[in-house]
C-alpha cells in the first residue's frame, strides 16, 4: 500500500489544474430554437468549465430546458468567478432576469472569497441592487466529508439570497437538507426540489441520440480533487480493491475508463499494476454531443464523480455509483434506488463493489424501463420550475 501511494501521488504531482478564466467562451450547442413571439434576455451565471466534461453540458442542458418550455431565449452568459459589480449589475438590470447555475456552487474552496463564501462571488450590496427576478436553479450544496465549515459570511450571504431569489432550486434534498440548516424557518420555502438537468437529457433530446443502442462494456470513473477527503488513508487500499474488482469483471465483459478531467487518470496506475486491460476514453475538452454519445453506450457505468453518475441516468444507462462524495448517494435516495452505491468506506467495499455490478448487469431491461420513468418525473419538476420563473419575469419585466 506505502508503494502505491507513492506512485498515486507521483502521478498526480504531473497532472495540472484546469485554470479558471473569467471570460466564457461562445457556447456550443445540441439542438437550436425557434424565436419566441416574447423576446426574453436573461444572463446566465455559470461554471462554463470546457475541461471537465460534466462541467461542459451542465449550461447547455440549463439553457435547453428553459427553452424547452418558452422557445429560444437570449443568452447572456457570464462566468460565476468574476467578483460582481455595478457594470454587471447594470447588464442584469437591462436584462429580464438572472439564473445561476446549475452544479455543486456552494463550495468554499473551488473559488475562494471572502465576498460570499460560495462560488459566486456576489456581495449582499449587489445583490440588493439587481431589480430583475433571481432563480438559482439546480445548483448543489457540494461540501465533501470532513471538510471546514464555511465561513460566518456565508450564512448572511445565503441567507440575503433567500430572500432576494425567486427560489433557490436545488438538486437533490440532501443540499435542501443542507443549506435550511444555515437559514431561518420563515426561508425553508424558498428551497426547491430541482434535479440536475443531466438526469432527464434523453427527455430533452429524444431524436438526437439512440438511447436504446447499448454496446457490451463497462465505462468506469474515478476522481481525485480532494482525494485526502474522498479517501483518507485508505486511499491505496481503496483504490487497489477497485482495480482488482475491475480485472475480475474484465474477464466477462470489456472494460472502458472514462475520464472526464486529466486528474481523473490518476487511477491508471493502479489499473496497470493489476494488469487491467481497459480502454481510455478521454471526455475532456470534448464537444457536448461527444460526451453524450460516450454516454449512451455503455451496458453499465460505474462513476465516482456526481457526473459519472447522472449523466449516464440521462441517457438511459444503468449506473453503479462508488460514493465518496454524499451528494452520488443523495441523488441514489431521491431517485429511490439507494441500493445503486457503493460507499469508499464500507468494510465489505470490494464485495459489494463486484455483487452489485454483476447484479446490475443482469437487469438492463428493467433497470432502462425505471430510468424512462424516472426521468419523466424530473422532467416535469423542471419544467413546472421554470414555468414558476417564467411567470415571475414576466410579471415584472415584461
Amino acid at each position: 500500500m506505502k508503494i502505491m501511494n507513492k506512485i498515486w501521488r507521483r502521478f498526480k504531482k504531473l497532472v495540472k489544474p484546469i485554470a479558471l478564466s473569467k471570460k466564457p467562451e461562445e457556447l456550443q450547442q445540441i439542438i437550436s430554437y425557434s424565436k419566441n413571439e416574447t423576446p426574453l434576455t436573461l444572463v446566465h451565471v455559470s461554471a462554463f468549465n470546457y475541461g471537465n466534461a460534466g462541467d461542459v453540458l451542465l449550461p447547455i442542458v440549463l439553457q435547453d430546458t428553459w427553452q424547452h418550455e418558452f422557445g429560444k431565449i437570449d443568452w447572456i452568459n457570464q462566468k460565476v468567478y468574476s467578483e460582481v459589480d455595478i457594470e454587471l449589475v447594470n447588464r442584469i438590470n437591462e436584462s429580464n432576469g438572472v439564473v445561476i447555475g446549475g452544479g455543486g456552487l456552494f463550495l468554499r474552496d473551488t473559488n475562494p472569497n471572502e465576498i460570499s463564501g460560495w462560488q459566486w462571488p456576489c456581495s449582499i450590496e449587489m445583490l440588493n441592487q439587481i431589480k430583475v427576478p433571481v432563480i438559482l436553479y439546480a445548483v448543489g450544496y457540494n461540501r465533501f466529508r470532513g471538510q471546514e465549515e464555511f465561513e460566518p459570511f456565508f450564512t448572511e450571504n445565503i441567507c440575503a439570497f433567500a430572500e432576494k431569489a425567486t427560489y433557490i432550486g436545488l438538486r437533490n434534498y440532501g443540499s435542501i437538507n443542507a443549506i435550511e440548516n444555515y437559514l431561518p424557518e420563515r426561508l425553508h420555502n424558498k428551497l426547491r426540489f430541482q434535479p440536475c438537468m443531466t438526469t432527464f437529457i434523453a427527455q430533452l433530446y429524444p431524436n438526437e441520440f439512440n438511447y436504446d443502442d447499448k454496446q457490451n462494456f463497462i465505462a468506469f470513473n474515478a476522481a481525485f480533487d480532494r482525494s485526502h477527503l474522498r479517501f483518507g488513508e485508505k486511499i491505496g487500499d481503496i483504490l487497489s480493491k477497485t482495480a482488482q474488482v475491475l480485472k475480475e469483471l474484465s474477464i466477462i465483459i470489456p472494460i472502458k475508463f472514462y475520464s472526464h478531467l486529466p486528474s481523473d487518470d490518476a487511477i491508471i496506475p493502479f489499473l496497470q499494476s493489476y494488469e487491467v486491460p481497459f480502454e481510455l476514453v478521454n471526455l475532456h475538452q470534448k464537444h457536448p454531443k461527444e460526451i453524450i454519445e460516450a454516454y449512451v453506450r455503455p451496458k453499465l457505468v460505474i462513476g465516482m464523480r456526481g457526473h459519472a453518475q447522472m449523466i449516464p441516468f440521462g441517457c438511459k444507462t444503468p449506473i453503479l455509483s462508488i460514493v465518496s462524495h454524499d451528494k452520488l448517494q443523495w441523488f441514489l435516495d431521491d431517485i429511490g434506488k439507494p441500493e445503486w452505491a457503493v460507499d469508499v468506506l464500507s468494510t465489505w467495499y470490494k464485495d459489494e463493489l463486484k455483487s452489485k455490478a454483476l447484479d446490475v448487469l443482469s437487469k438492463t431491461m428493467e433497470i432502462k424501463t425505471f430510468i424512462n420513468e424516472k426521468q419523466k418525473e424530473l422532467y416535469q419538476i423542471s419544467i413546472k420550475n421554470v414555468s414558476d420563473s417564467i411567470t415571475e419575469i414576466k410579471h415584472k419585466t415584461l
